[in-house]
């Protein structure tokens, strides 16, 4: 992530990973604010987490709309499960 981004994220005034994963429904709908979708946008762009993770996401949903059988390769069912581990909000 750049400086900039960072310091924000820091002062919140820009989503961190555990923000964006609250929200990636309601982005995917187009529900959120345009600022924050732009933040969303924001952060996508520049975390090695979660513009994957958003990438997998996107594509379940396209795939579960095709409405096909589709078997997961183990690393990217790995990588969500440990994404998910580890910013999972276990205080709910």
């Amino acid at each position: 992530m750049n400086v900039v981004y960072t310091i924000k994220t820091l002062l919140g005034l820009a989503p961190n990973c555990k923000k964006v994963t609250s929200f990636l429904a309601d982005y995917v709908e187009g529900t959120l604010p345009r600022k924050v979708s732009q933040q969303f946008d924001e952060h996508l762009g520049m975390c090695k987490c979660c513009g994957p993770y958003f990438d997998q996401y996107r594509t379940t949903i396209d795939l579960i709309k095709e409405g096909r059988e589709v078997k997961l390769p183990a690393e990217l069912v790995e990588h969500t499960m440990t994404f998910l581990r580890n910013n999972a909000n276990l205080s709910r």
